[in-house]
C-alpha cells in the first residue's frame, strides 16, 4: 500500500525486518535488500514462511471460546485489506496509473525483442477501454464487499478478478505471482462457508434432468450420438489435417521463418515465410513490408502472387550447407541467411519463482 505513504511497508519491515534479515543471511546468504513485501523476493517469502509458522503455533495455543472471535477479526481485515486492494488497482486502471499507453521507446521495440511481461504490459496499456472495463470491475467487487448484504456478489466477483491476475502472473513471468496468490487465497478464506453452500447447490441435480425427459422424436440415442459425432468430427479434421501443421510442414525447400539480407545493395533487410505460405519483405530504411502469397513450381522456382493478383516466377536456390538462399526479386539477386527466431525473448517461457 504504497499510496498510504508504505506504511504496511513501514509496519511489516519494523516487526519482521530484522529477523527476514538474518534468516536470510544465515540459510539462504542473502541480504534484505529487497524489502518490499510484495514482489515475488527472498524477502516476502521468508516472510510467509515465518506468519505460517506463527499461525500453526497460535493455532494451538489460542482457546476454542477465543477462536471464534479471532477468525472474526481476521475476517474484517481480510475484508478491508482486499477492498482498499481491489477500489486502489480499480481506480489506477481507470486513470491509467498502472497499465500507462507505452512509453515511445516500447512502441519503437520490435515485438520479439520485447520480455513477456513488457509485453503484457504494454498491450494493456494501449487499450483505454479494457482499463476501463477491468478497472470497473475491481472498483464495484471492492465497494461490495464494504456491505454485508452484496460481500457475497463481492467475493465472486474477486475471485474472478483474482484468478485471472494470477493466471497472468504465471503464464507472463509478471514478479507479484506471491501477493496475488496470497490476495486468492484470503478470498477463498472469506468465500468458504457461502461458497461451498454454493457450490453444494449447483452440484445437487435435481432427479429428473432435461436430458432424462422423453423425446419427442425416435430414436434420442441415435440422434445424440449423430449430433455429437459430427460436431466432434467437425472440430477435430483440421487436427488430422496435414496443412494444420504447416509452420512445420516441409516443402521442396523447406521454407520456414525469417532470413536476413546479406546483399548490400538490396533495398530489404529481411524475409519472411508465413506458415500459411505466404513470403514477406520488409525494407531496410523504412520497415514496410509487402507480402505475397506463393507457391514453389515443379521446376523448383517460386511463384508469388501479390493482393492485385500479379503472378510471377523467380530462381529460388538453397545452400544444404548452411541454409542461406539466393533469391531473384525485382531484378536484383537477393542474398538471405536464416536467422533463430524462436530464441527471441518473446518466444521464451521463462517462469522466475523470485526476483532478486
Amino acid at each position: 500500500m504504497s499510496f498510504f505513504n508504505d506504511f504496511q511497508l513501514k509496519i511489516t519491515d519494523f516487526i519482521f525486518g530484522d529477523f527476514t534479515g538474518f534468516i536470510l543471511e544465515f540459510f539462504f546468504n542473502k541480504k534484505n535488500s529487497r524489502i518490499d513485501y510484495s514482489s515475488d523476493s527472498y524477502s516476502m517469502l521468508v516472510l510467509i514462511i515465518i506468519l505460517l509458522l506463527t499461525s500453526i503455533i497460535f493455532c494451538f495455543l489460542i482457546k476454542e471460546k477465543w477462536s471464534k472471535h479471532f477468525l472474526l477479526i481476521t475476517e474484517y481485515v481480510c475484508v478491508i485489506y482486499i477492498s482498499v486492494v481491489l477500489i486502489k488497482y480499480g481506480v489506477d486502471k481507470i486513470f491509467k496509473a498502472q497499465f500507462p499507453t507505452p512509453e515511445p521507446n516500447i512502441l519503437f521495440t520490435r515485438f520479439g525483442n520485447l520480455d513477456k511481461d513488457i509485453l503484457f504490459w504494454s498491450t494493456i496499456g494501449t487499450s483505454k477501454i479494457y482499463n476501463n472495463i477491468t478497472g470497473s470491475v475491481e472498483l464495484l467487487a471492492g465497494i461490495l464487499l464494504l456491505f454485508q448484504r452484496t460481500r457475497f456478489l463481492g467475493l465472486l466477483l474477486v475471485i474472478i478478478s483474482f484468478a485471472q491476475i494470477l493466471i497472468i502472473n504465471i503464464s507472463f513471468d509478471i514478479s507479484v505471482k506471491l501477493f496475488s496468490l496470497i490476495l486468492l487465497l484470503m478470498t477463498l478464506f472469506l468465500v468458504r462457508k457461502s461458497g461451498w453452500e454454493l457450490i453444494l447447490k449447483i452440484i445437487s441435480l435435481p432427479k429428473k434432468t432435461f436430458f432424462d425427459q422423453t423425446l419427442f422424436l425416435p430414436y434420442k440415442t441415435f440422434f445424440k450420438i449423430l449430433i455429437l459425432g459430427t460436431v466432434f468430427i467437425k472440430i477435430g479434421i483440421p487436427y488430422f489435417n496435414n496443412d494444420f501443421d504447416a509452420e512445420n510442414k516441409d516443402n521442396s525447400f523447406n521454407l520456414t521463418g525469417s532470413y536476413q539480407v546479406i546483399s548490400s545493395e538490396s533495398p530489404y533487410q529481411y524475409l519472411f515465410f508465413h506458415k500459411d505460405q505466404y513470403l514477406i519483405l520488409m525494407e531496410g530504411s523504412s520497415e514496410k513490408m509487402v507480402s505475397f502469397h506463393y507457391d514453389i513450381s515443379l521446376d523448383h522456382q517460386i511463384i508469388p502472387e501479390d493482393n492485385q493478383h500479379h503472378i510471377s516466377k523467380h530462381l529460388l536456390m538453397k545452400n544444404k550447407k548452411d541454409s542461406t538462399i539466393i533469391f531473384s526479386f525485382d531484378h536484383q539477386m537477393i542474398h538471405a541467411k536464416p536467422i533463430q527466431y524462436k530464441k527471441m525473448n518473446v518466444l521464451q517461457d521463462r517462469f522466475h519463482f523470485l526476483v532478486d
